[in-house]
């Protein structure tokens, strides 16, 4: 998994490609921590790439959800990430966007 991290002001945006797993959920969680040192306003993590998310992967996002607080989560999956998401209640409670143009939309 490769992941990439751009800072638009106070917004950052981390994007995620390959596969989220045992192996390489540590690496994302690593980056998000960091991310969030800066407190920004909102975090985007960019899912629409990765080809497999393990429940770990899963687990990192409901975490990352109360941990990013105040800043608001905000994360574009693709269909992988989405049919995996669609058995959990992740749906339900996390901003999730289809497209990285949807997920900037009105941030002002």
């Amino acid at each position: 998994m490769t992941v990439s991290a751009e800072h638009r002001g106070r917004d950052v945006v981390l994007t995620a490609t390959g596969e989220l797993d045992i192996a390489t959920l540590p690496k994302l969680r690593r980056l998000i921590r960091l991310a969030l040192v800066d407190r920004p306003r909102l975090l985007v993590l960019d899912l629409s790439e990765l080809r497999f998310i393990s429940s770990g992967g899963l687990g990192l996002l409901a975490g990352t959800h109360r941990e990013a607080a105040p800043a608001e989560l905000r994360v574009v999956a693709g269909d992988a990430v989405r049919r995996v998401m669609a058995f959990t209640d992740l749906l339900d409670f996390l901003n999730v966007y289809p497209s990285m143009a949807e997920a900037l939309k009105d941030t002002g």
